[in-house]
């Protein structure tokens, strides 16, 4: 399921693209529903966006429990 609260503009038309974090780093491209522009994560760049997740998670994590 795509949380429609997480997006990136579209490079082309600059209309919100939803994404699902676990499919992008998967190879899943996402379209822009306005122009059709397809987005995805380039291969070099998943360790940093894995890592980023990870500790976004950790702490999220945090903020929860107290």
């Amino acid at each position: 399921m795509i949380n429609l609260d997480q997006s990136i503009p579209c490079p082309v038309c600059k209309t919100k693209i939803p994404f699902d974090t676990k499919q992008l780093l998967l190879g899943v491209q996402f379209v822009c529903p306005n122009c059709q522009a397809a987005i995805g994560l380039a291969e070099e760049s998943k360790p940093l966006v894995e890592e980023t997740m990870k500790k976004f998670e950790e702490i999220k994590g945090k903020f929860s429990k107290g």
